[in-house]
């Protein structure tokens, strides 16, 4: 009789689990979704996530509220934001939590390239995060040649 025949063998018996290691149903979908592409600035898989045929809504939030756009803002050169500002990512869309675009995102990590793709696709300089700033605001607060950039992109 085979080893594996017989559900006795060690491969079967379920204390061979790892009981320390899970990951949750949000864990797992963020993995397999844009965010972590996004998260990791992993361009080929980004681009290959967004031109399957089971890519979720570029715009859909993650179990924190952040889209993969959110994400991608952290990176320079920038090409995870453009690649989805190409794709129909919204450079608008808020966090739950913070009230945070994408823009806001951009100027605190200092990521210049990412704020020329968010300006070009239309982000808009007047909403607000929760404490009440625009992205120029934000950016007087933290860097005055992003506001620069900003109130030159306003006029």
């Amino acid at each position: 009789m085979d080893e594996h025949s017989s559900h006795d063998c060690q491969c079967h018996l379920s204390s061979n689990i790892n009981k320390d290691v899970y990951e949750t149903l949000d864990e797992l979908a963020f993995r397999r979704g844009l965010w972590s592409s996004a998260q990791q600035n992993d361009i080929d898989e980004l681009r290959e996530r967004l031109n399957s045929s089971t890519a979720k809504n570029i715009n859909q939030c993650d179990s924190s509220g952040y889209t993969p756009l959110h994400y991608s803002v952290r990176f320079q050169p920038a090409h995870a934001c453009q690649l989805l500002l190409e794709h129909g990512a919204d450079p608008n869309c808020q966090t739950r939590a913070s009230q945070s675009t994408p823009l806001h995102r951009a100027i605190v990590f200092n990521n210049i390239d990412a704020i020329h793709h968010l300006l070009k696709y239309k982000a808009d300089l007047t909403l607000k995060d929760i404490d009440g700033h625009t992205p120029i605001e934000k950016a007087m607060t933290l860097n005055n040649d992003i506001a620069n950039v900003l109130l030159k992109a306003q006029q």
